[in-house]
């Protein structure tokens, strides 16, 4: 059982390291927009960084916390897999080794849980980058193709 604990321990503590983490912000837009009709490069390019922060301001989203989190939801599910476990165990005659086998398995279905939200989130944020910076774009008279 200790060594058992011992390679569960590391492996539980990356886990929830990685799924702790929010989506990155959008690094720029994944859409190609050209220059207007009689628009120099630098006015184009001005257009452009005038745009980008416009977008990165729209498509802000705050951390989230708590149990909306993925370190919240992780722990929330480990917790309950670890109970649920102890007396699924407890009935066998084992509460301790329901206890491990249940918190491994609810620290694992948390994690991917929460990784999969995080991903759903993160191309969430770069679709709205995206509109705020056409929209932008185009209002300064650039050429932006349909989304």
């Amino acid at each position: 059982m200790l060594m058992r604990l011992r390679y569960f321990t590391p492996a539980a503590a990356a886990l929830i390291l990685l799924t702790g983490c929010q989506p990155a912000p959008p690094s720029g837009p994944t859409i190609t927009v050209m220059p207007g009709p009689h628009k120099t490069l630098d006015q184009f390019q001005s257009d452009d960084y005038t745009c980008r922060n416009f977008a990165q301001n729209q498509s802000y989203q705050a951390p989230q916390t708590g149990l909306n989190s993925a370190a919240g939801t992780t722990a929330a599910t480990t917790v309950g897999g670890a109970a649920a476990g102890a007396l699924l165990g407890a009935a066998g005659g084992n509460a301790g080794m329901g206890a491990a086998i249940g918190a491994g398995a609810g620290l694992l279905g948390g994690g991917i849980y929460s990784a999969h939200r995080n991903n759903q989130e993160g191309e969430s944020l770069q679709q709205s980058y995206n509109t705020a910076y056409a929209q932008c774009m185009k209002i300064r008279g650039n050429s932006v193709p349909p989304m």
